[in-house]
């Protein structure tokens, strides 16, 4: 039996324990394998299969060897390059985000899928472009790319070698590694993406540019492959949400096949459950040994700090760093929909506003509760100009891309911007009130007032902020609480940090001008603000 058909009768028939994102994966290439408009080419994946069997291993104890491929290995192949369009003989998937825990041989992937591509696809002048995350990775997955090569053609008849890439005269192929310098990628007619460690991308810059390079081609191939790293706010995790999307059917895309190796999600406080380390390890045994997962694992348990470390990159699971107020995984959980003014018509809600100095980010967040529970929406604003000029700068045209930033022009932030958004919120939702630290805030309290809002000075006292922080946390541990799904939010919830004083009152520490926290502060103002409606406070409300 076929290595790839023995792991599916072996997923499907319990023999291999499996995530259950392993297990739709199989059901859906089965489906596709009898739908009417698709058929399965054996002939393309068993030539692939043999291609590689007749590369030798290097280095290690399996030095000398044919590179096998393992049964799991195999059966990503067949639903990458076997699945085929009946009407043009294309290839169905143009697009493939891999998921695995180090040590499971991704270097190797790599290698091979570049080489067969390059040799063996019959692709006209193919292109391969390998990006890596670093200058050490990119010589890493160069030299796997040479070496292969170099067991295939001694002699160096048919591949030639450069610094950084390999060249095949007979077809004009080519495989190019590049490190992150997106300025390296313009002009390029790649067939063969490859971004290797996705998660430590900051941004899509890269993929795009690869992506969009892939326009002449008949049946371009885009792989993501990564370990999981502790950022939730990363490119890569949103590529993670949307694979769990596609896989569950809530979204659709044939084209789209994602492969992740993990602990289900009620398995993961089980980190340290050796019987479910094969689930995130699919080469355990093989590429990586129990004993070391178990040391690993020990170190873990031993030292606290270490463990966001073995879960991500040894048990495959996306979590954050323990230093965080809630973890991004928690903050996640509640963000279950997109919230939209209309979804609240007529529905009355506070505003919470965090008015930042007149260059940088300003916050509101609008909040409802209904059917028991708490909705959260929340826009940023920040000037063009500082956009423009900041470190983040591309980090901050994504939210703006998603709707959940707001650029008003020039240097300095123009307040009827944010005036005007709680305009717009006000005639869907009647806003009761609006609360706000008074710092900075004279003159929007002012045009608020002017235009008939009732403003409540909300001081961000660590005293008068303990008692809101500690219920948001507690609305978002509980799950009482939605949050508008906003990368956002969520970037800005991971660089949240508490400061204590010494009576044991905390609040959001916002001493650390890089780590942006004004969504949550708006959160916690508005839900503050809430809870005093109605009570006696020290407060005056500010009556214009």
């Amino acid at each position: 039996m076929k290595g790839y058909e023995k792991y599916i009768k072996d997923i499907q028939s319990g023999k291999i324990l499996a995530c259950t994102y392993v297990k739709q994966i199989v059901d859906r290439f089965e489906a596709f394998r009898n739908r009417d408009d698709v058929y399965f080419d054996s002939k393309c994946v068993d030539a692939c299969i043999d291609f590689v069997k007749q590369m030798k291993h290097w280095v290690g104890p399996a030095a000398g060897k044919s590179f096998e491929l393992l049964d799991w290995q195999q059966f990503m192949l067949a639903c990458l390059l076997g699945l085929k369009w009946k009407k043009t003989g294309l290839r169905v998937c143009r697009e493939t985000y891999i998921q695995l825990a180090r040590k499971q041989g991704k270097s190797s992937i790599i290698a091979a899928l570049a080489l067969w591509h390059m040799i063996g696809d019959g692709e006209a002048a193919p292109f391969v472009a390998c990006l890596a995350s670093t200058r050490e990775q990119s010589r890493l997955i160069y030299e796997m790319c040479h070496n292969y090569a170099k067991s295939i053609d001694p002699k160096g008849q048919y591949i030639k070698y450069y610094r950084n890439y390999m060249k095949m005269p007979v077809n004009n192929g080519e495989i190019k590694i590049f490190s992150s310098d997106a300025s390296k990628l313009d002009g390029l007619n790649v067939s063969l993406g490859i971004v290797d460690e996705f998660a430590v991308q900051p941004d899509n810059q890269l993929y795009s540019k690869i992506k969009t390079s892939m326009g002449f081609r008949s049946q371009p191939l885009m792989v993501l492959i990564t370990t999981p790293q502790g950022d939730l706010a990363s490119p890569a995790f949103q590529v993670f949400q949307t694979s769990v999307e596609i896989l569950s059917g809530v979204k659709q895309d044939d084209t789209f096949w994602p492969f992740i190796y993990t602990l289900d999600p009620d398995e993961q406080d089980q980190w340290d459950n050796e019987e479910l380390w094969i689930k995130s390890n699919p080469s355990l045994g093989e590429t990586v040994n129990l004993d070391f997962l178990r040391s690993e694992c020990l170190a873990a348990k031993n030292d606290t700090s270490k463990q966001v470390a073995f879960k991500t990159l040894n048990a495959g699971i996306w979590c954050q760093s323990n230093t965080v107020w809630i973890d991004q995984t928690t903050v996640v959980s509640c963000m279950s929909q997109k919230i939209e003014l209309e979804d609240f018509a007529g529905w009355p809600c506070v505003i919470g506003m965090d008015l930042g100095a007149v260059s940088d980010f300003t916050s509101i967040s609008a909040l409802w509760f209904r059917d028991n529970k708490y909705y959260f929406k929340t826009w940023c604003f920040l000037p063009e100009n500082t956009l423009q000029t900041h470190q983040n700068k591309l980090l901050y045209q994504r939210f703006i891309d998603e709707g959940t930033m707001i650029a008003t022009p020039g240097n300095c932030l123009d307040t009827n911007f944010v005036a005007a958004k709680i305009k717009e919120i006000s005639e869907w939702c009647p806003v009761d009130k609006i609360y706000t630290d008074t710092w900075n805030a004279r003159d929007i309290m002012i045009t608020l007032g002017d235009m008939g809002f009732e403003v409540v000075p909300f001081s961000q006292s660590v005293g008068h902020f303990n008692s809101p922080t500690k219920s948001l946390e507690r609305l978002i541990r509980d799950g009482q609480c939605v949050i508008d799904r906003s990368q956002c939010v969520l970037w800005q919830f991971g660089n949240v940090e508490l400061r204590m004083d010494g009576n044991g009152n905390i609040k959001p520490d916002k001493s650390n001008y890089q780590k942006k926290i004004d969504s949550t502060i708006s959160m916690i103002s508005a839900l503050g603000g809430y809870e005093e409606q109605g009570a006696v406070t020290d407060f005056d409300i500010f009556v214009l």
